[in-house]
């Protein structure tokens, strides 16, 4: 795994999206608040993605030391997002909590074949695009990992994935980066992503 600390240097912005069921593939119906974060542009220096996602979850699991927390939400789709030291009520979260969090989702930056060279990271900055109104730095990593694929929705390019002893995750691919068309159930892949970073995690 090849992980590379990243930053996150304009505002955070909210647009609508909304995820409906999965093609016939054995995959699960995955339900989604409005959200949704895009890759907007991806070069050897860049990567400038735009939008947050608000989702209502159960904790799941909590690692406090590296600021880790498991959701899951009512369909059963899991998300492991890295909470920012600017989330002040952390250490009052508990594994049980029902909590709305608004997040930058995992998003592809590569896909390819799990015995391709894992794309260069080194010296790329991961920027948000400023259309919002909560300006701020944000830390972000990009992860190489080979995983295998459990489903994927094409209609909204929508990645369902299991790293090795890890549980199912979800991952948005822009059809920039991947097509999608070979991707099936079981199959190994390389995947490079950026991770999943919670800006709140408030309980209701």
């Amino acid at each position: 795994m090849k992980r590379l600390l990243l930053f996150s240097v304009f505002a955070l912005a909210i647009v609508s999206f909304s995820v409906g069921s999965f093609a016939q593939d054995g995959t699960k119906k995955m339900i989604e608040e409005p959200g949704e974060t895009t890759l907007i542009e991806k070069s050897d220096k860049s990567v400038v993605l735009s939008g947050t996602v608000v989702m209502t979850a159960t904790i799941q699991a909590l690692n406090v030391k590296e600021r880790i927390v498991v959701l899951a939400d009512a369909e059963g789709n899991v998300r492991v997002v890295e909470v920012i030291p600017e989330v002040e009520n952390f250490d009052q979260l508990a594994i049980g909590d029902i909590v709305t969090s608004e997040f930058y989702e995992s998003v592809a930056l590569q896909i390819a074949e799990p015995d391709a060279k894992p794309m260069e990271t080194e010296g790329i900055t991961v920027i948000s695009a400023p259309k919002g109104a909560k300006p701020g730095v944000v830390k972000i990593e990009i992860i190489s990992e080979i995983v295998e694929v459990v489903g994927v929705n094409r209609k909204y390019n929508i990645l369902r994935y299991r790293a090795p002893g890890k549980q199912v995750a979800i991952l948005k691919v822009d059809p920039k980066v991947s097509t999608m068309d070979n991707l099936k159930p079981g199959k190994k892949i390389l995947v490079t992503r950026t991770e999943a970073v919670a800006i709140s995690v408030d309980k209701p």
